[in-house]
């Protein structure tokens, strides 16, 4: 399968002959029953990890050297996933020899989701920061995890912007603030997630209910049809938390990769894989400033600790479209 590393940003040449064979069998899975090795992804990639102190100097220094790459050119991709696949609604539910029907979660309100939720047809940006480490430090004391030190006393922190426009769950927004952060008795960082609003109630109550994962319900207004992309969020109370917006410039092409999360469910530390199946683009992150708004709610807050309203962001990943597989947690 594609590379999978827990950072917002990863630079590779490629996904190797046998990746893209695991990956075209994830693909494939997609509008089937899922066989059961599918429900475990990292049973089926390896463990291959960047180190983090690496990335952000070496993508500097390829976007100094190579002209924009024009995003129809780069990397052998993986078939889109079909959004003519059967709803999980409709699919079997006796399974066939050595296969699984895709699971099903019951929500507290009687709401189904299925897993992994499929997300067909999504625009995604991530923005990754440098941030002072006792900054991110402070964000992480009651969650029993550190953040990764990267050199000047630094930290990574990362802003995602999604609009997912066709899931399983139907569309909605996101916006997610992610510390890199290491856990005790789990090797490989991944990234904390500190806030992540939605736009819908049933995004919102899977997020919290299956994840742990730190959701509320909030305005989110997303546009990003060309080289230049904005985003504003409102609080419940329809008070700015936040407004981020630029223009991307130069980039490198990136081959799928996955997403790594941490999350707090019930009290317990979960590890989170997001398979991505297309590629992105990967550009300085120059052109692009946040603003905060009056807003006092908790997300606000916290980017004011990390202060990322006080500089611009190194890294700038985009993809549209985007598409993904979240998974059910495990604990790590």
């Amino acid at each position: 399968m594609q590379k999978s590393l827990p950072y917002p940003f990863a630079l590779s040449l490629g996904p190797t002959p046998a990746d893209m064979g695991l990956s075209r069998r994830a693909e494939a899975l997609l509008a089937e029953p899922l066989r059961s090795s599918a429900l475990d992804p990292s049973a089926a990639r390896g463990t291959g990890v960047t180190n983090p102190e690496d990335l952000v100097g070496s993508a500097l220094a390829i976007l100094a050297d190579r002209e924009r790459v024009p995003s129809s050119a780069p990397h052998p991709q993986p078939a889109p996933l079909g959004l003519e696949a059967v709803p999980p609604t409709q699919l079997p539910r006796s399974p066939g020899p050595n296969t699984l029907p895709l699971q099903e979660r019951i929500l507290s309100d009687g709401s189904r989701c299925p897993l992994p939720i499929r997300y067909f047809d999504a625009q995604l940006l991530i923005a990754t920061y440098l941030v002072a480490y006792d900054r991110a430090a402070a964000l992480l004391q009651t969650t029993g995890l550190t953040a990764v030190p990267q050199p000047g006393g630094k930290a990574i922190a990362a802003f995602g912007c999604f609009e997912y426009r066709q899931t399983d769950i139907g569309p909605y927004n996101e916006i997610g603030l992610t510390i890199l952060a290491m856990a005790p008795k789990y090797p490989t960082p991944a990234l904390y997630v500190v806030h992540l609003p939605v736009n819908t109630a049933l995004a919102n109550r899977a997020g919290r209910e299956i994840w742990g994962y730190n959701k509320f319900v909030a305005t989110i207004d997303i546009a990003g049809k060309t080289e230049h992309f904005s985003m504003t969020i409102h609080d419940p109370d329809n008070v700015t938390i936040a407004r981020f917006s630029g223009t991307r410039g130069a980039s490198v092409s990136m081959p799928p990769t996955d997403l790594i999360t941490f999350s707090l469910l019930d009290g317990q530390l979960l590890r989170t894989t997001i398979q991505a199946m297309t590629p992105s683009q990967l550009s300085s992150g120059g052109g692009f400033s946040l603003q905060i708004g009056e807003s006092i709610h908790a997300m606000a807050q916290s980017l004011r600790t990390l202060g990322l309203d006080t500089t611009s962001p190194v890294l700038v990943q985009y993809a549209d479209p985007f598409q993904s597989l979240l998974f059910p947690g495990q604990y790590a």
